[in-house]
């Protein structure tokens, strides 16, 4: 089954990974080979994305029949003439004799058995052909657009998944860097008590917050556990199968925002909602033409030979039409109903318009705004924080800071880390968002 996939996926190019048909910019996140791999296992093994391939293959074979003409007709009939006596009147009577009295004669017609072949062919009136194979081709369309939708979503949830387990892993690390200033403290503070500047109880607290620290850092690993099976899911992968991704959040390039209009006229051009609505509008557009189409009626043209017993062979030509009778009650009524479809697609995909402009907008500030705090936490608060960090430790030793100043500080500092890695995955996942060209947030 999964080779019978693979071959499907490797005959769809717009499967393959990264490929955004209509070009749009690429997340950082999926510059990373381990990344990659995952995505292009995921495309392969996906039950979901290789029935979406199926189906839009199964409709592309639909447009030759759709166009096609019409199955001739060809019928073979036997007709069987029994025996049958014949009377035939003679000329008029003598003159002067009685009327009665005009002969007749009388014949005997033998049986005969009659064969007859007949070929029929229906012409469709022009243009039937033509507007049904687009009807045709905008059906499969739409399931291209479906099968797109598909690969990107899956490939947008792989990233996604990939981000959540980077920034499980940063926070690891957070911890592990905290557990360090506390790991010194608590030194400072033994030593200090041999000195007496510094009491049993300040001791107890210090191993205390190392001890919060490792229970979170259980919390963190478990967490990391449940990402690392949710990548085995979205991949089709046994939940035993270990995820390494080497790539380091914070060494991962910061992806830029884009302007609104920027990000609206990328969605235009690759979201598959905006796509579907656009090949709803032309479906519903090649519907409205067949529908008055069908007002016209179609030519029907037929050719037949008999042979009977001894008789010469016989043949026959024959021409007809359909007659649209009913038009006001079934042609008219199906233009009428093509027609409001139509109105319907086109006010959907204004209203979707809409939608889509105040998405950009939205995500625009958002994007924007996340990465100015990342920027901020990155350049001023970050540094800051260690550098008052550092010189509260020196006071500390020498009995020049309390702690509890000491304490506030390295909270502060893992707060405005935590901060930082927070708007740093939202930049990303809002370059993951752009990079599926998916409309929601």
């Amino acid at each position: 089954m999964y080779r019978e996939i693979l071959i499907v996926v490797a005959l769809s190019p717009n499967l393959a990974f990264g490929q955004t048909p209509d070009g749009g910019p690429k997340s950082p996140i999926a510059s990373i080979p381990a990344v990659q791999a995952l995505v292009s296992l995921a495309k392969g093994n996906s039950p979901d994305l290789a029935a979406a391939t199926f189906r839009a293959h199964a409709e592309h074979a639909k447009l030759g029949p759709a166009g096609a003409m019409p199955d001739p007709k060809l019928s073979f009939s036997v007709q069987k003439s029994p025996e049958r006596h014949v009377a035939i009147s003679g000329g008029a009577p003598a003159h002067g004799s009685d009327p009665m009295d005009a002969q007749a004669l009388s014949a005997a017609l033998p049986g005969m058995t009659e064969y007859m072949m007949t070929l029929g062919q229906e012409i469709p009136w022009p243009g039937k052909r033509a507007a049904k194979e687009n009807m045709a081709l905008q059906d499969a369309k739409m399931f291209d657009v479906s099968q797109r939708g598909a690969a990107r979503a899956l490939e947008s949830n792989i990233l996604a998944a990939c981000l959540d387990l980077m920034v499980t892993k940063a926070k690891i690390d957070l911890v592990a860097s905290q557990l360090g200033y506390w790991g010194a403290t608590e030194k400072i503070i033994k030593a200090r008590l041999d000195q007496g500047g510094s009491s049993t109880l300040e001791a107890i607290q210090a191993m205390q917050e190392q001890s919060r620290l490792k229970l979170k850092t259980l919390e963190l690993k478990a967490q990391l556990q449940d990402k690392c099976d949710k990548i085995n899911e979205l991949t089709a992968s046994a939940q035993s199968t270990p995820i390494e991704i080497d790539a380091n959040i914070w060494g991962l390039e910061l992806p830029k925002p884009l302007l609104a209009d920027e990000i609206a006229a990328d969605l235009k051009n690759r979201n598959t909602e905006w796509l579907a609505s656009g090949v709803e509008v032309k479906g519903a557009y090649a519907n409205l033409q067949m529908a008055k189409l069908e007002r016209f009626p179609d030519l029907m043209v037929g050719a037949s030979v008999s042979k009977a017993g001894g008789m010469p062979v016989g043949w026959m030509l024959e021409a007809g039409v359909s007659i649209p009778l009913w038009s006001g009650r079934k042609q008219n009524k199906e233009v009428a109903r093509a027609q409001s479809m139509h109105g319907a697609a086109e006010s959907g995909q204004r209203g979707l318009a809409f939608a889509l402009e105040a998405a950009s907008r939205e995500r625009a500030r958002s994007w924007k705004l996340a990465y100015d705090t990342a920027k901020l936490y990155e350049t001023e608060l970050i540094p800051q924080g260690e550098a008052a960090l550092e010189i509260l430790i020196a006071k500390f030793q020498t009995g020049g800071a309390s702690f509890g100043e000491m304490v506030d500080a390295i909270k502060e500092l893992l707060n405005d880390q935590e901060l930082r890695l927070n708007a740093m995955a939202q930049v990303h996942n809002m370059a993951i968002q752009q990079h599926g060209a998916m409309l929601s947030k």
